[in-house]
């Protein structure tokens, strides 16, 4: 598959996949970016994509800054929540990498950072329709940790 990409910055990164195999692709901080403690930004990208017919763009998270935090302009790492986003084929702005600050003081995250990956994903669509009744299963509206959280080794 190829994807149309419009840079919106000259300092935008095209997204690449790391290794062959990965499934999802590195998207880069255009600019440097500075959030307040506690509170949420969002990271510019500096691209526009032109996704195809049934096709859509997760926004996730790095497992790197999960575990190691994001790097700053102070030389330190920090840490942050990356939220996940949806791109969906038609939208035609820029895209942009929601986060929040989770440390207690002003961050600045660098432009040219790796702060999310974006995963294609096919889309499907449906018709909702509203019924009386839905059919029984035996796991009922068990949900919420119902199944428990270990194994039954007995």
């Amino acid at each position: 598959m190829i994807m149309n990409v419009k840079k919106t910055n000259k300092d935008a990164v095209i997204p690449m996949f790391a290794h062959p195999t990965d499934s999802g692709f590195d998207l880069f901080t255009c600019e440097d970016v500075t959030v307040s403690g506690g509170k949420k930004g969002i990271a510019k990208t500096g691209l526009i994509f032109e996704i195809p017919q049934g096709w859509g763009i997760q926004i996730k998270n790095k497992s790197g800054i999960t575990v190691k935090g994001v790097p700053t302009t102070s030389g330190t790492n920090a840490d942050i929540t990356v939220f996940e986003g949806t791109v969906d084929m038609d939208y035609r702005g820029e895209v942009g990498i929601m986060f929040k600050n989770e440390e207690d003081f002003e961050i600045t995250i660098p432009k040219h950072t790796k702060l999310a990956q974006g995963v294609l994903r096919r889309v499907y669509n449906c018709t909702f329709i509203e019924v009386e009744e839905v059919n029984d299963t035996v796991r009922g509206d068990g949900g919420f940790g119902s199944t428990g959280t270990t194994i039954n080794t007995k």
